[in-house]
């Protein structure tokens, strides 16, 4: 589910909206002081991987692997 970062031009308070479509002017209405307009945020998140350490050889097409590529472990 999709969690917008905005923050109120009015009172300058920051609040989450969770919605399962993109955010409509209609959404943008600060929970604290009633204002409409408040600016997204730009956030972001971030994941822990690995470091690669050799480059992991890449099969494209059928390449002799069965019926669909090697995609059915065949």
């Amino acid at each position: 589910m999709p969690t917008y970062d905005l923050a109120c031009v009015s009172c300058q308070a920051g609040f989450e909206v969770f919605l399962t479509r993109f955010l409509r002017d209609s959404d943008r209405v600060c929970p604290d002081c009633g204002a409409s307009g408040a600016t997204t945020l730009v956030t972001g998140f971030i994941t822990k991987r690995p470091p690669r350490t050799s480059p992991e050889p890449r099969i494209t097409g059928f390449a002799g692997k069965g019926c669909c590529g090697g995609a059915c472990n065949h």
